[in-house]
């Protein structure tokens, strides 16, 4: 019954905006021109102006799945995506190849609202220690400033009062796009920092060291969504910090390509005795911080062992879901970003 709403659901994406939904990975073509993916600092101001009307129309925009418990807008699915993933994207192996797969989500959405340029990120050490001051938080070229009130709600720039429906944590309460900005954390996104995250040689050695670094670190200094790890995707200038981590983990790679792309290793869903590895007390402790997935979402949440033959242990042949937002891919199909189902390069 699932597959079959699913199925619906592709279709009616594809007929309703008119842009073509992402083929399968297997017929996909060679990757001949990759996409450029500069640093927000470096990209045109067009195309700033574009990917921010065009996050905001997704804001804005009516749900269309109809499938994710709480969505009320096509952004409120997007960030219930991050949701029900929660507890198999962090603290997991999962966690790169995950966040990868899901900027290629954002990518077919924001085709939807007609933005049809390159995908940027945050080139955070430039602005290491001084994020406040960074120009991505512009009121006119940016993503608005530190967050204000009881609420810290984002009150200048394209999100000013907009809600966001998801979260916090598993519930579905609406809320102010959100953040506190905090300079000190954000010092640990520096070349220095980033350097020894991906020094190790190993993808074990890699993915510990992103996540609990300047991965988590940025998170700390940006304080998204309240600083909810689980639906912290509700503020768009997650995608600016997700783009540095997916850029951290492919100059990783670089150093040893072919060896590296088929790297892969993890568990396939949090161990419930650690639940998310910054918090302490496993899965149970933390839930009272986060609530617990309601049965309406469970009834929607893919197997994580999916692709793994029913083991916790993470594979290349790991299948990961957008739930009919674009089609199933394993983490084969994004370990190159050049490598067919993926075509961009960071510059």
């Amino acid at each position: 019954m699932l597959h079959s709403l699913l199925s619906l659901a592709v279709l009616a994406t594809t007929t309703a905006v008119g842009a073509a939904l992402p083929t399968s990975p297997a017929d996909t073509p060679k990757c001949t021109t990759p996409q450029k993916r500069n640093s927000w600092h470096d990209t045109s101001d067009a195309d700033k102006k574009a990917y921010l009307a065009a996050n905001r129309c997704l804001l804005t925009s009516p749900q269309k799945q109809n499938i994710f418990p709480g969505a009320k807008t096509r952004w409120d699915e997007f960030v219930a995506l991050h949701q029900l993933h929660a507890l198999q994207i962090h603290t997991t192996g999962q966690f790169l190849p995950y966040h990868r797969y899901y900027i290629k989500v954002l990518e077919f959405l924001l085709l939807e609202c007609g933005y049809h340029g390159p995908l940027a990120y945050w080139d955070e050490p430039r602005d290491a220690g001084k994020f406040s001051k960074s120009l991505l938080l512009d009121t006119n070229l940016g993503f608005g400033g530190s967050g204000k009130g009881t609420q810290n709600c984002v009150t200048d720039g394209p999100f000013a009062n907009l809600t966001v429906n998801i979260g916090p944590g598993f519930k579905s309460q609406p809320r102010c796009v959100n953040r506190k900005i905090t300079d000190a954390f954000s010092s640990q996104t520096g070349a220095t920092y980033v350097a020894s995250a991906i020094k190790g040689s190993t993808y074990k050695e890699a993915l510990d060291a992103i996540y609990s670094g300047p991965h988590l670190l940025g998170h700390m200094a940006l304080s998204m969504m309240n600083g909810d790890s689980i639906t912290s995707s509700g503020d768009p200038l997650f995608f600016m910090h997700h783009g540095f981590v997916d850029k951290m983990w492919r100059d990783w790679q670089l150093k040893d390509l072919t060896k590296r792309l088929k790297d892969i290793s993890g568990l396939n869903a949090q161990d419930p005795a650690v639940g998310f590895s910054e918090f302490s007390g496993g899965i149970e402790v933390e839930s009272a911080m986060w609530g617990k997935p309601t049965p309406e979402m469970l009834a929607v949440t893919p197997d994580p062992t999916s692709g793994d033959g029913g083991k916790k242990e993470l594979t290349l042949g790991h299948v990961m879901s957008s739930l009919g937002i674009i089609p199933n891919a394993t983490v084969a199909d994004v370990m190159d970003t050049k490598g067919g189902y993926l075509c961009y390069e960071y510059v």
